[in-house]
């Protein structure tokens, strides 16, 4: 941990910032370190944001600073995502989010004690663990609406022409895989979409795991109101590899199996693959942090996006709904 005043890089300096402009904090006896390390691949974790742990005292560090990655600063509703931590806390889902620094992007959550790691696909493979993360994500949809309506397409829509114009590594069947969406997007705003305000980004970096089997959401910054089932087809295609270990969640999420939903979903999963294999080439195109392998991952969601959109039935599921 070191004293505030010898920032050695941009990043501790906003960081120095941050934390002089909380009340909560007196900037001459806080000290702070680096926290969560960022890794692109297997697992995108704490590649959008930089994060710190903060002791007020010097002593023990009781708060968590995250600051936004300029990255990708288009691409998040600041606003949206702090009040979606503050609904999701109260509802004992989340850390306390204490206060933000809107200018600094940068957002001072209670740091979670000793026991607490951030969850693992394994982890959350188990019938309990996913039958626990369904539960916390229907409690959140019961709530009122966020006000920010999003989609995966509205996203893909969004980032296209970003990642055209600054990555020169798009694979030589982007153009196919891009091809597919408007007829996926198609057949399920025809089907019918029931927006519900959800956390949005269930994959496993943003999960962790406390004492007594506890469980709390973090990272914010894809919350909305939402369909369902997008949330639910990103769970099903981090967690299995095969459908038919799939299809138990969307029992579980409804309390009935219906192939019609499950087809939602994995519609919604090709699609998800699609969109962040983009986010991750605008960062490879954009992050000064060049160590981290975001073409690896990109590589990845492509393969497993051009392997759901080519399987033989595919076109059957989205004609299906």
């Amino acid at each position: 941990m070191k004293a505030l005043g010898k920032p050695q890089t941009a990043l501790e300096a906003r960081a120095e910032r941050a934390i002089q402009s909380f009340p909560i904090i007196d900037a001459a006896s806080a000290t702070y370190a680096a926290s969560a390390a960022p890794v692109a691949s297997p697992s995108y974790h704490a590649v959008e944001s930089t994060s710190f742990d903060v002791a007020p005292d010097g002593q023990e560090a009781s708060f968590f600073l995250r600051l936004g990655g300029d990255e990708v600063a288009e691409l998040v509703d600041d606003d949206a995502a702090f009040a979606a931590a503050r609904r999701l806390h109260r509802l004992g889902l989340s850390p306390e989010p204490i206060a933000r620094v809107p200018d600094e992007r940068a957002v001072l959550f209670a740091r979670l004690g000793e026991g607490w790691r951030t969850a693992k696909i394994d982890d959350l493979m188990h019938e309990s663990a996913a039958a626990r993360l369904i539960e916390m994500q229907k409690t959140i949809a019961t709530g009122e609406p966020f006000g920010r309506r999003w989609s995966v397409f509205d996203g893909i829509d969004r980032l296209w022409p970003l990642v055209s114009e600054a990555s020169n590594m798009l694979p030589g069947d982007v153009e196919w895989m891009l091809a597919w969406m408007a007829p996926m997007r198609d057949a399920i705003a025809a089907a019918g979409v029931e927006l519900k305000p959800a956390h949005g980004d269930p994959h496993s970096s943003n999960v962790m795991l406390g004492p007594n089997e506890a469980m709390m959401l973090v990272d914010f910054d894809m919350a909305g109101d939402i369909d369902p089932y997008y949330q639910l087809g990103v769970q099903m295609n981090e967690l299995y590899q095969f459908e038919s270990q799939m299809k138990p969640l969307l029992e579980m999420h409804d309390g009935n199996f219906s192939e019609k939903a499950f087809n939602r979903c994995r519609i919604y999963a090709a699609a998800d693959d699609f969109y962040w294999a983009l986010r991750s080439l605008l960062q490879d195109a954009r992050s000064l942090r060049q160590g981290l392998e975001f073409l690896k991952y990109a590589g990845w969601r492509f393969l497993r996006c051009r392997m759901l959109l080519g399987h033989p039935g595919f076109e059957e599921r989205v004609r299906s709904l």
